[in-house]
């Protein structure tokens, strides 16, 4: 939710935020597929942590 709100204030219309959010999932989807793990919310945010995201931000 957090990501699609960003993408809307910096003026992305809703099908340019949607399709980018698709993208993202497809990533995720693609990556547990190929390392044959669940996925772990919890660790996906430590990721994102480690790479000091913009998406963390409050």
């Amino acid at each position: 939710r957090l990501y699609y709100q960003g993408l809307r204030e910096k003026g992305k219309s809703h099908q340019s935020a949607i399709r980018a959010l698709a993208f993202k999932w497809i990533r995720i989807i693609y990556r547990c597929w190929k390392t044959r793990t669940q996925y772990d919310e919890a660790k996906y945010l430590l990721a994102l942590e480690a790479r000091h995201s913009p998406l963390l931000k409050p």
